[in-house]
């Protein structure tokens, strides 16, 4: 299934949505009411410590959102954070959503996560 449809499903209310290729892994995501009452979808995909596939699903990921819109909105980065794994995060600003693509290690678990999370404009 094409990514773009299935990110617009996601700000839409859907609750699964697949990698784009050639990756195409799915999850299922959950949904969290933030302190500013606006619901947010958060999907996560899990892979071994500081694998390569994590970095190349978040390359991956960083590349198409902005593609699924006409106008290519710049992702901005968020600040930098004292921490003692490695983290990034890329924020795209849309007109129907804020789209968060974060890439987390945590050596406490032996995971590297990536994940994307969506938060409707009302």
């Amino acid at each position: 299934q094409a990514f773009c449809p299935q990110l617009d499903a996601l700000i839409a209310g859907s609750k699964t949505i697949a990698l784009p290729q050639p990756f195409k892994t799915q999850t299922d995501c959950t949904t969290a009411l933030g302190l500013s009452g606006a619901s947010s979808t958060h999907c996560a995909w899990a892979f071994d410590y500081r694998a390569e596939a994590a970095g190349e699903v978040f390359e991956a990921l960083v590349q198409q959102v902005p593609a699924c819109f006409s106008a290519a909105e710049t992702a901005r980065k968020d600040q930098d954070v004292n921490h003692p794994d490695f983290y990034d995060l890329r924020i795209f600003d849309t007109p129907l959503s804020e789209i968060g693509v974060s890439l987390k290690d945590k050596a406490s678990l032996q995971k590297t996560y990536v994940f994307l999370s969506v938060t409707a404009r009302s």
